[in-house]
């Protein structure tokens, strides 16, 4: 599954220790908008360190196609809509009502504990850790939505 993945949720599941699983499992890709506005002042975030290292080493592939706009969202969109990518991953409710709204697939962090589990990635028990680690940067409705899945899994 061909991914393109804004900021926000690129950090969320770098700071929940899932990107790494994610991006491994998945064909994770990035504007150049996107690593701009994720390396800004790297120095200051252990989280942009981790992720430049991930393009570096080709977990995360980098999208260079010039973009007018000065937002992230704006390029993953564009890009979308050339066609070759399955899903855009965000937890950006704007833009998630935006991808909505145009019928387009979207995917957010917390959706990949299920989609790992199914492709048997992950053990309920990690699925449950890694959903712990990840429940303080998400909706308490995302959080309660896979909770309940992994309290059926299997019944």
């Amino acid at each position: 599954m061909k991914l393109l993945m804004d900021a926000d949720c690129l950090i969320k599941l770098t700071k929940s220790k899932l990107k790494e699983l994610v991006c491994k499992n998945f064909s994770v890709a990035i504007p150049q908008l996107v690593k701009e506005e994720i390396t800004y002042n790297a120095h200051e975030h252990l989280d942009a360190v981790i992720i430049s290292e991930n393009i570096e080493n080709k977990l995360i592939t980098l999208n260079t196609m010039p973009f007018p706009s000065k937002k992230g969202e704006d390029a993953i969109f564009s890009i979308f809509q050339q066609g070759g990518y399955d899903a855009i991953c965000s937890d950006d409710k704007r833009f998630i009502r935006r991808l909505r709204i145009l019928s387009i697939p979207y995917i957010t962090p917390a959706v990949f504990i299920a989609l790992l589990l199914k492709k048997k990635r992950l053990t309920i028990k990690e699925a449950q850790e890694k959903l712990d680690c990840l429940s303080s940067f998400v909706s308490d409705e995302e959080y309660n939505v896979i909770k309940a899945l992994l309290e059926n899994w299997g019944k």
